[in-house]
């Protein structure tokens, strides 16, 4: 949902808020519409998908983490 203009490839936080929930690790396989991160924000949880199918190259977050506005949470290949 989230994708930056710059980097498709960059999933970044589109809003302040905490992790919820982590549901890929570096090196797996992911499928377009797949959820990535789950970020509660506004006391909502967002669910952060892959825009296609892909391999998560990077995870720079873990449950609990509070992140802010256009903090890149998962890098994909």
């Amino acid at each position: 949902m989230s994708l930056s203009r710059l980097d498709k490839k960059q999933l970044t936080a589109f809003i302040p808020g905490t992790i919820v929930e982590v549901k890929v690790k570096v090196g797996q396989q992911v499928k377009q519409g797949e959820t990535l991160v789950i970020l509660d924000a506004m006391k909502m949880h967002n669910r952060i998908l892959s825009q296609f199918n892909t391999t998560v190259k990077e995870v720079n977050v873990k449950a609990g983490d509070r992140v802010v506005k256009g903090f890149v949470m998962v890098v994909l290949d």
